[in-house]
């Protein structure tokens, strides 16, 4: 609530000042009754000062956890076909035969139902 004092609140200012007596009635810095008449005044409020005496014994909202990084998996799929087809033509070279390079086809087209497979096993208890 670090808005210019003495101004007029907006909607938005309101509803979000709710969703922090919300959040610290949650993590059990306000009981019940603290938080009805928080809310209430809230509601009530007109300007930044009054919004802001309601957070004056309270401690500042906690920042969200960042996301977790995706990886696209279109890389690792990559990375294991051209690992897989170096690997299967080093065979199929050092012992000879063709039968090596059906490994690369049985990788390849394995490779894409690992990610669904792993997530399925980890999903189960």
């Amino acid at each position: 609530m670090s808005e210019l004092p003495g101004a007029r609140i907006t909607v938005e200012q309101r509803d979000r000042a709710l969703r922090e007596l919300a959040d610290h009635l949650g993590s059990g810095l306000l009981t019940l009754t603290e938080y009805e008449e928080r809310t209430a005044a809230a509601t009530a409020a007109q300007t930044t000062p009054e919004l802001a005496a309601l957070f004056t014994d309270l401690p500042a909202p906690t920042p969200p956890p960042a996301p977790p990084e995706t990886t696209d998996p279109a890389v690792g799929f990559a990375m294991l076909a051209g690992g897989s087809a170096v690997f299967t033509l080093i065979l199929a070279l050092v012992f000879g035969g063709w039968l090596w390079l059906l490994l690369l086809v049985i990788v390849l087209v394995s490779a894409p139902l690992l990610p669904a497979v792993i997530r399925r096993r980890r999903a189960t208890p």
